[in-house]
């Protein structure tokens, strides 16, 4: 219906982007075009973290971004970043949304490169194509010199040496290469944990592994399958391709966050994975930092795999989207873009179903460890008195932990969507990079062509302001250490007496619940208030319940149970909520502290540059600590463990005498003692309570320790991106004004040449920004049509 549309648009694109091309590279080629880095490293300061946009090699990033999408809009192909870290069951994931094995799973990191992994319609068996190969062929050469002469025990000394690295070992000695191609999922899962591998060994070996030789995305592994939740639809608009990233510092690589944010940042959108029982790990959050960096040009998804151990009193679905959405992701994905699921659960579907229709029957479950997984996933730990030969029993117990999976919601909304509108999607992502291309280069190019019309001296003065301010810049993030660190020792101080106040308050609660067998009153939310009973457990001053029947005993401790949870479950509530309202108050003042501190530096650069006739503004990066946010959903699971206890009996005496004594009606004789078989439970209220007790304080310690943790940890990491931002806006605008004074000294014609050059750079970047925002609408236009 809109293929004209579509086709007119990706020539609109195409268009922008050899502009956007050709203006960079005009830039290259201009004489004191680019920014330069030497002004901060000449006065012996830091650099910065990242290179400057417009210097030589940001300038080559921003070409390299450029032309990946040109590639995509040629291609019509929509890349589908997924992230996460180790431990979050990425690969799981990506074997789950393709319904077939085509990334191996190991415990430890498995994506030493990036790989695509592409839907081909009909190709039933993954292939890997692998076509630039020739660095690691120089690698394992570089390598196998290296081990001639290498002691094996320090070797040894220095990583694991199993099967798979043994055998790699032996590669490299024999010389054998890798292939070009890959068939089938065997050949490729020994392939990519070779790569794995590789990166392991030459850290080891301290030879550097070639992670620049496949920087562009066109150089990495790419499979070729099809995806079989796409088997069957309609052929649609353009090509589907998922992006398996790298975790940040996977395998003890730092440089893999600065790989992992360029190709993410050059995906059409981000699928992040993410761990329900880690939400709030360290790990998370570096991946959840990576994505808000990007957030603005790439739309994200996720999933929150693990779903599965989801119990009562964890978060539901509901709470889980507001939780990721608002507080841990701060607004940066929208709700409806979270999905909780069981990312092992839908793969173990998968390949029941997949076997089943490719064999017509499960591999037996003592060659193949994963059919005893399905198994007990699907039909419970008693699945061996289960028939696994009865072809719809097996299948119904498939489709049904596929829809345990909740897999089929992210399915339609994500796979689905992209697949029938791929070339949509690579739209979308060209026009969010075109834009922020266009954006960052009109402030640049304006900036220099004001430059020009400064005279030198106003120049030099406003340079050394700014490197006075840079330099002060470090002492004032000195200065702030004190009033941070009082800040945030008073939210300890406070954040410790709250979780005190509610220790106590529980304490108190269950002392008061097993004196006399009701739950006290309690503040539960409404919805939670509705299900409390307000009926005694058992009477006043009972120490121990005493039942004849195991299921009756079942029953009471489930009551007991139930009622102890009501009252954590209230003090948990408030709980959570009064934490996260001290840590907000503490970002706040964070934020107050560091505008404050931060403010005469920004004014004194401010009103020297417009003294000089500069229009620049400079604005304070945003502190962001999402760790300060703390959730106490689960702090009380397994509070309580069922305990029962045999009771002696007595009985009658196998003999005549106790038969005489049955026909005679007698009770006084013919009994005799006997305790192996009795059926007679005690629930030992007193020792329950002071379990639940000791748990209760050992817990709430493990809050502070955590909280502790947490806040230093954010705070410091917060503090350092948010200088390390600042100065690298301040050593932007010096190195701008390096290269305008630089470019004074020349002579009149060269510099009457140059403001030409830059005049029309900018006025070609203002065009571009224009067209990339109206291609920007007529595409988010064109989407909502479609949904």
């Amino acid at each position: 219906m809109h293929t004209q549309t579509v086709f007119e648009l990706s020539q609109e694109a195409e268009r922008l982007l050899q502009f956007a091309l050709h203006n960079l590279n005009a830039l290259k080629q201009m004489p004191c075009g680019m920014q330069e880095n030497h002004g901060a490293a000449g006065n012996g300061r830091s650099a910065t973290i990242h290179p400057l946009h417009f210097s030589a090699r940001g300038v080559a990033a921003q070409q390299e971004t450029l032309q990946n999408e040109l590639r995509k809009i040629t291609h019509q192909e929509m890349v589908l970043a997924i992230v996460g870290t180790m431990k979050a069951g990425k690969s799981t994931t990506i074997n789950a949304i393709v319904g077939t094995e085509v990334l191996p799973n190991r415990n430890r990191p498995m994506t030493a490169l990036p790989t695509l992994i592409r839907h081909l319609p009909g190709q039933k068996e993954p292939v890997l194509h692998f076509s630039h190969v020739r660095p690691i062929d120089t690698l394992m050469q570089a390598l196998q010199q290296r081990l001639a002469n290498y002691p094996r025990d320090q070797l040894a000394l220095q990583l694991e040496i199993d099967k798979d690295m043994e055998s790699l070992l032996q590669r490299i000695a024999s010389g054998t290469t890798f292939e070009k191609h890959y068939l089938g999922a065997q050949p490729i899962f020994h392939c990519l944990k070779s790569l794995n591998d590789l990166v392991r060994l030459s850290g080891a070996l301290e030879v550097p592994f070639p992670f620049s030789a496949y920087a562009a995305i066109e150089n990495i592994p790419v499979i070729e399958v099809e995806f079989m939740h796409l088997a069957g639809l309609e052929k649609g608009r353009g090509q589907l391709t998922l992006l398996d990233t790298p975790g940040p510092n996977e395998a003890g690589q730092p440089h893999l966050q600065s790989m992992l944010q360029e190709q993410i940042s050059r995906a059409s959108a981000v699928l992040a994975v993410m761990d329900y029982t880690q939400l709030k790990s360290i790990s998370d959050e570096e991946v959840r930092q990576t994505l808000a960096a990007v957030s603005r040009s790439v739309p994200l998804f996720a999933l929150v795999n693990k779903f599965d151990q989801k119990d009562r009193n964890s978060d539901d679905e509901e709470q889980v989207r507001a939780l990721i959405a608002g507080t841990l992701m701060k607004g940066a994905i929208e709700p409806d873009h979270v999905f909780p699921v069981s990312s092992m659960w839908g793969d173990l579907a998968n390949r029941a179903r997949h076997e089943l229709a490719l064999r017509g029957s499960l591999p037996d479950h003592t060659e193949q460890r994963w059919v005893q997984d399905f198994a007990e996933a699907a039909m419970g730990r008693r699945w061996r008195t289960a028939d696994l030969n009865d072809v719809d029993h097996v299948h119904h117990a498939a489709n049904l932990l596929w829809e345990d999976s909740l897999f089929e919601q992210p399915i339609k909304a994500l796979l689905h969507a992209a697949h029938a509108n791929a070339s949509l999607y690579a739209l979308r992502s060209a026009s969010h990079k075109l834009l922020n291309y266009a954006q960052s280069a009109e402030e640049y190019l304006g900036f220099r062509c004001q430059g020009l019309e400064i005279k030198s001296e106003q120049l030099q003065e406003n340079i050394t302001q700014l490197e006075g301010d840079i330099a002060r810049l470090q002492h004032c993030q000195e200065g702030v250490r004190d009033e941070v660190q009082h800040e945030v020792k008073l939210a300890l101080q406070t954040g410790a007496e709250c979780i005190a106040g509610h220790e106590k308050q529980i304490q108190h609660a269950i002392s008061a619940y097993f004196q006399t067998g009701k739950v006290p009153p309690v503040e539960l939310s409404s919805t939670m208030s509705k299900a409390v009973s307000r009926r005694s457990d058992f009477e006043p001053g009972c120490r121990q319940i005493v039942l004849e029947e195991e299921g009756e005993a079942r029953m009471m401790m489930h009551k007991l149970r139930a009622s102890c949870e009501v009252i954590l479950l209230s003090v948990q509530e408030n709980l959570t909520r009064e934490l996260e309202l001290h840590f907000r108050h503490l970002e706040n003042a964070l934020a107050r502290i560091l505008r404050d501190a931060l403010a005469p530096i920004e004014a004194r650069v401010t009103d020297g540059l417009s003294q000089a006739g500069f229009r620049a503004h400079i604005s304070l990066p945003a502190f962001q600590s999402s760790q300060l946010n703390f959730n106490a959903h689960q702090l009380f699971n397994e509070a309580i463990a069922e305990e029962s206890v045999p009771v002696a009996q007595a009985r009658r005496q196998a003999s005549m005498r106790s038969t005489m004594a049955r026909w005679l009606g007698s009770n006084e004789w013919g009994w005799e003692d006997y305790t192996m078989t009795s059926a007679r439970y005690v629930i030992d209220l007193n020792k329950l309570h002071e379990r639940l007790s000791h748990y209760v304080s050992h817990f709430c310690a493990q809050i502070r320790k955590a909280m502790n943790a947490q806040i230093d940890i954010s705070v410091t990491a917060g503090l350092a991106t948010f200088f390390a931002d600042y100065q690298q806006g301040l050593a932007s605008i010096e190195a701008s004004l390096r290269q305008s004074l630089t470019a004074r000294q020349q002579s009149e014609a060269s510099l009457s040449q140059l403001r030409q050059q830059l005049n029309h750079c900018a006025t070609t970047a203002r065009f571009i920004h224009e067209d990339a925002r109206l291609l920007r609408d007529d595409i988010q236009t064109l989407f909502q049509a479609e949904q």
